[in-house]
């Protein structure tokens, strides 16, 4: 009988190692219906979309600057544009656009850079994207203009690093990607190190070494792309074989994390993770967290629920002090059972406290705790925002931090309900609910918008918001005049503020100066409806407006409102002069502050009957 042939390697793209293994499986499962996938929203489009306009403008910008120098490929057609890269490439040409490297079938790999240049010994990948990649900082980062993008052409820019976060690192994966495939071809260029380069949404060609460290474990972006390669590819090999004798056990099972929201498989994946009521849907649970609770038995959102919240406050209370919970517990595994554990902590007044306020007293009293949740406590930084979630999940999606008596939606006897909408930083709205819980002489109740469609300059953007801090300051005046108390709210503090501030920096007639919006900021006029809640509710999720006032009962009019969707909303009304662009806008502003309204209602009254954290799920 003759050997069974091996399996031929998949092709995987520059995307393979950037995005999430399970995804990667899906893709290459037969037994998955694909057509089945999720759509992608507006917002998702229109983020694509800006993508490609960004990418067309830097390349008609690189084909102005260096003419015939550009090699432009015809990218319709696979096999044909792999044909015309590489003989683009045994040319020699100077900067290739459009490339479609050719397959290397033996390391199972595809890739388009979007730009190849031509150095002394090879060639360089630079990929263009639409994300900034720089921010001010201690370092010194390289550059090229546009016109020459080349190595060699570099210039220093100062007081300037790469910005934090996995952005500049996932760029970094691609373009290693295309290395090791121009390696393969014998034209990848070395005199200069590992460089690729990225031309970000400043049209600004960056370089980056792809020899630098990546973050923690000092891991070389190199052979971070060659583990996560060689991972990816034993999962595309596993889910082929799978797909000739199905009763080979799956690669990876999925769990939820943060590239679920925008992957086109999330409805599969979350479909069986909520049939299994999966630990990982508890978000946002790290690989190693999820590794660690599994170890221990913790896999469904249930079981995280039933771990000991008492333990786990006093851990978050002994978090910064000289002496944390697993110290406590180490030194308590070390004594008698009946010590006392003011005996065990010393002279630490702070620790002691702590530890008698969580009705501790000897070392048997903590230690005859829930032993699993004792286990994770030295593991696990946010066990407790973790187990409070899993406990608002049981209740339905949210429960009370705070004794029901204790709750407050900080009621006034005039309320106001703003939210501002913005483009390129700008904002173009400021829009207002007035409500009153009783009549007010003088006072309309109701929307009101203070908006312009007009090209958004510095003076425009101060006129608008002068428009609304005179209105503002009427109804103050009113307030204070019928010695009623006024409450401001807005939710997410910072976004408001900036913009105000913003605003009063340009200066001009009805604008306050920056110190009296500061005033107004500390003053118990001035409400976070964000810190409110979160001070005193919690979700099994995000802490967003959208989440929160669902959870209250109100509904958008608009099937997409999102700040995202409503970019591409105000860029209909002001290119296109869109009526129906600006009506949605209003409708969507508006909706935010009825929005933020409703929220605060149901503070005030039903959510009074939401359970306590501590009376659900495992031991309180």
């Amino acid at each position: 009988m003759s050997e069974p042939l091996p399996i031929r390697p998949p092709l995987l793209d520059a995307y393979a190692t950037i995005r999430c293994e399970v995804r990667l499986q899906h893709s290459l499962d037969a037994s998955i219906d694909h057509g089945a996938r999720r759509e992608y929203s507006e917002a998702e489009r229109r983020r694509i979309n800006g993508g490609i306009e960004h990418e067309d403008a830097v390349i008609g910008e690189l084909t102005s600057k260096l003419g015939e120098r550009i090699t432009l490929i015809d990218g319709h057609d696979r096999s044909s544009a792999q044909a015309a890269t590489h003989e683009a490439l045994l040319r020699g040409d100077e900067v290739i656009v459009g490339a479609w490297l050719p397959a290397d079938e033996e390391h199972g790999r595809i890739g388009r850079p979007d730009l190849l240049v031509k150095v002394a010994d090879g060639y360089l990948p630079i990929e263009i994207k639409l994300h900034l990649l720089t921010q001010q900082g201690n370092g010194t980062l390289e550059y090229s203009p546009l016109d020459a993008p080349f190595p060699a052409a570099s210039r220093s820019e100062l007081s300037c690093r790469l910005r934090k976060g996995s952005v500049w690192v996932n760029d970094a994966m691609q373009l290693m990607h295309y290395r090791r495939m121009l390696e393969h071809l014998g034209l990848a260029a070395s005199a200069d190190g590992f460089l690729g380069g990225v031309i970000d949404g400043s049209q600004t060609l960056w370089w980056i070494d792809l020899d630098a460290a990546v973050a923690k474990d000092q891991c070389s972006v190199a052979d971070r792309y060659d583990q996560l390669f060689a991972d990816r590819m034993g999962v595309a090999l596993a889910t082929v074989a799978r797909n000739e004798n199905p009763n080979l056990g799956r690669p990876r099972d999925p769990w939820w994390h943060k590239d679920c929201e925008t992957c086109l498989y999330s409805l599969l994946c979350h479909e069986e993770l909520e049939a299994n009521d999966d630990v990982s849907l508890v978000r946002w649970v790290s690989p190693e967290v999820l590794e660690l609770f599994k170890r221990h038995g913790v896999t469904t959102r249930r079981d995280l629920a039933g771990l000991d919240i008492r333990v786990t406050d006093l851990a978050e209370r002994l978090r910064d002090t000289t002496m944390p919970l697993p110290l406590v517990i180490e030194r308590a595994q070390r004594a008698e059972a009946g010590a006392l554990l003011e005996e065990v902590v010393g002279s630490r007044m702070g620790v002691r406290r702590h530890i008698a306020s969580a009705g501790f007293v000897t070392v048997n009293d903590l230690l005859s705790r829930d032993a699993t949740t004792l286990a994770l406590i030295p593991h696990v930084n946010d066990l407790g925002r973790l187990v409070r979630r899993a406990r608002a999940h049981l209740a339905g999606g949210v429960a009370l931090q705070v004794e029901p008596e204790a709750l407050t939606a900080e009621r006034g006897g005039i309320e106001i309900d703003v939210d501002m909408e913005s483009y390129a930083h700008a904002t173009y709205l400021w829009g207002a609910y007035v409500s009153t819980p009783s009549p007010v002489a003088g006072i309309k109740e109701g929307y009101r918008s203070f908006v312009s469609f007009d090209a958004l300059t510095p003076d425009v953007e101060a006129d608008i918001f002068a428009n609304f801090w005179k209105w503002l300051t009427g109804i103050r005046a009113i307030a204070d005049a019928a010695q009623l108390r006024v409450r401001v709210y807005c939710f997410w503090k910072p976004a408001e503020e900036g913009q105000m501030i913003r605003a009063a920096t340009t200066g001009g007639e009805g604008i306050p100066s920056v110190r009296a919006l500061r005033r107004f900021f500390a003053s118990d006029e001035w409400v976070d409806l964000h810190q409110l809640a979160r001070d005193q509710l919690i979700t099994e999720g995000p802490l967003g407006l959208k989440v929160l006032a669902g959870i209250a009962g109100f509904h958008w009019r608009d099937e997409d409102p999102s700040g995202e969707a409503s970019i591409g909303w105000y860029e209909e009304a002001t290119r296109d002069g869109s009526l129906a662009a600006r009506e949605r806008l209003l409708a969507y502003n508006e909706d935010d502050v009825r929005a933020t309204r409703a929220l605060r209602l149901w503070l005030d009254t039903h959510a009074r009957d939401l359970p306590h954290v501590r009376s659900i799920g495992g031991p309180s």
